[in-house]
């Protein structure tokens, strides 16, 4: 008896595969998109045949030829992460259906510097300039002959910029998805939002250009941030901080409400940490080492009256007392 052939899965069934995969590796997943994932590939036949290709092209990188295992498995951690793109987009994907692949997700784990939810990393670039990146963040880099290039995908990065020690002088430059920063020698993080980009600069100068190139570049000098999107530079604001506070390993809360706190201390923790409305307005003030965020929520509880309780694993909640 013949078996019938199954058709071809629709390459952007299989982008969306490999965009769970990617989160579900990132180490993010929360509860809500574990059901979600589930409802997914109960939808239909193809949804599942997507994912179990998924993962076979995942599976056959630690079944590869000894020498070709070797060198992707003993190569540097960039080199790695690129291997590892290369055989999941070129078997799974397809490079046909590339540009169906660009969620998120799946940009930030296939990115060269992907950083997980609650690490902080400092990255050395070829030129001497040291980045660093917060938690959640991922980043590409991609040096030419003309151009020092850094792609924020998400999160934020402070970046401290080198001269350029080859013999000729490249610019370096930040691209978000909202346009380009160009640096001026200078101390300067870049934070990529869903809705806009953000520009703080700590010594010297940075340029901004919009993504439209009808709109006009924006100079930022050394204690000025500003937000951007694609067609518009926001008005400038002034800074205080000779660096971001992440950067240092601490949360700075200068009266800022209690929602507003625990939405930054969620990015340093895994789970969420929500508050009832009634206290969301609490004012927050005080310096807070991130490395220990269950002694901070315990000292919220000791020096505030608030209470927390768990309703669900990886779930926080803050209560009046």
């Amino acid at each position: 008896m013949q078996h019938k052939r199954h058709p071809e899965i629709d390459p952007r069934v299989l982008a969306q595969a490999a965009e769970w995969f990617a989160l579900f590796r990132s180490g993010q997943a929360q509860h809500s998109e574990t059901a979600q994932w589930q409802a997914w590939l109960a939808e239909h036949p193809d949804h599942r045949a997507a994912w179990a290709r998924v993962e076979f092209y995942i599976d056959r990188f630690k079944s590869l030829p000894p020498k070709a295992a070797l060198a992707g498995l003993t190569a540097p951690d960039l080199q790695r992460r690129r291997a590892i793109k290369n055989l999941v987009l070129l078997g799974a994907v397809g490079l046909a259906s590339w540009q169906f692949s660009r969620g998120r997700y799946w940009q930030e784990w296939t990115s060269d510097y992907p950083v997980a939810q609650g690490q902080i990393q400092t990255v050395t670039l070829a030129d001497g300039s040291t980045v660093i990146l917060d938690s959640g963040s991922a980043l590409n880099v991609e040096f030419s002959m003309d151009l020092r290039r850094l792609q924020l995908v998400s999160g934020e990065i402070y970046i401290e910029t080198a001269k350029d020690n080859a013999d000729w002088q490249r610019p370096f430059v930040v691209d978000t998805q909202d346009g380009r920063v160009r640096a001026l020698g200078t101390r300067f993080s870049v934070s990529q939002q869903a809705d806009h980009s953000q520009v703080a600069v700590f010594a010297d100068s940075v340029e901004i250009q919009p993504s439209n190139p009808n709109t006009p570049k924006q100079l930022l000098r050394a204690g000025q941030e500003a937000r951007f999107v694609a067609n518009q530079v926001e008005p400038i604001q002034q800074i205080k901080l000779d660096k971001p506070a992440w950067s240092q390993g601490v949360i700075v809360a200068d009266n800022i409400p209690l929602s507003e706190f625990l939405l930054q201390l969620n990015r340093y923790r895994k789970g969420y940490v929500t508050c009832a409305p009634e206290i969301a307005d609490m004012r927050i003030i005080g310096s807070f080492p991130l490395k220990d965020t269950d002694k901070i929520l315990a000292s919220l509880a000791t020096n505030l009256p608030v209470k927390l309780t768990s309703p669900l694993p990886y779930w926080v909640k803050v209560l009046p007392r």
